[in-house]
């Protein structure tokens, strides 16, 4: 993995939370590992185009399938991982000494930057982490303890595939994915109410403030959150839009895949990646403290052209 030709999607700091209260996010508790039935319908959708982070639309009709309702949590990872001893790609790369081994930071900038270094170069603050890994979230010195329902992160590809084929599923295609957030808005008619109000009351775990120099925590949380803390969308799924970026199956080029949703980190001034129609490309083999995944069974195939 290079990290100078990752693309840079959202930005990514340690991934700390504070809580908006304990029962709203025992939703996520009360529903851990359940599956919602999608309906089939008729869906108009952007058309890939890698060139472009929106593209041109077509109408497509979707077979009914199920979506895991909230993305893969620790738990379930770790029980993966204990039965199976599978070790991810960071993983396997930390015990062979490779040097290009680890995951993806981002540093904030010093306090008498004012974001000046970021605004002229946005990879300048990414740093490979050699010792981050999912069981170390935020780095050397971090565990999982009091995260069990919080996603899994730095993840692969590879990791994401390896789990679901443990799980009898798989990943979303790009369709599958934004044809379910799409569905799931509060208005149809603004691809933002996923994600936020019409007064602009945050309802996603989204950056609020002047990314990445200010964050006003709006929403309750200064970083990733724990599934299921906001209200499901319109299909009872949770976290659809913000959290962490989630793989999708779609290939983009050699050795790149699409990621959808956005994430903790996308903000009005940078990124705003929280819309169904947003997609970003991804290499295969990365992983970060914001890209995770969710689940999805077939119950019917899906019909005409797929992402």
């Amino acid at each position: 993995m290079n990290l100078r030709s990752m693309t840079i999607i959202c930005l990514a700091t340690a991934g700390c939370s504070t809580e908006s209260g304990p029962s709203l996010c025992d939703a996520g508790k009360a529903h851990h590992g359940q599956f919602a039935l999608i309906p089939e319908g008729k869906f108009v959708a952007t058309k890939p185009n890698n060139a472009t982070r929106d593209a041109s639309r077509q109408s497509i009709d979707v077979s009914a399938f199920e979506m895991q309702v909230h993305e893969v949590t620790n738990a379930q990872f770790s029980l993966f991982v204990s039965q199976t001893q599978y070790e991810t790609d960071v993983e396997r790369g930390i015990r062979e000494n490779n040097p290009n081994a680890g995951s993806a930071l981002f540093v904030m900038p010093a306090s008498n930057d004012s974001g000046r270094t970021f605004e002229a170069n946005p990879s300048a603050g990414w740093k490979l982490a050699p010792k981050a890994t999912w069981r170390s979230p935020a780095g050397p010195g971090t565990d999982l303890k009091g995260r069990d329902y919080y996603p899994v992160i730095h993840v692969s590809l590879n990791d994401a595939r390896a789990y679901a084929e443990w799980a009898g599923a798989r990943l979303p295609s790009e369709l599958e994915w934004e044809y379910v957030a799409t569905l799931g808005l509060f208005d149809a008619s603004d691809d933002r109410s996923g994600a936020y109000k019409a007064d602009g009351t945050p309802i996603a775990n989204t950056w609020q403030g002047v990314f990445p120099i200010m964050n006003t925590v709006e929403d309750g949380f200064e970083g990733l959150a724990p599934v299921g803390c906001f209200e499901p969308n319109r299909l009872g799924l949770f976290d659809m839009l913000g959290n962490v970026w989630e793989w999708t199956e779609t290939p983009a080029a050699d050795n790149f895949h699409i990621v959808k949703g956005g994430s903790f980190l996308c903000a009005n001034n940078f990124c705003r990646r929280y819309r169904p129609a947003a997609r970003e490309r991804q290499e295969s083999d990365f992983s970060t403290n914001h890209i995770g995944f969710r689940l999805v069974k077939d119950t019917a195939p899906i019909s005409g052209a797929a992402f």
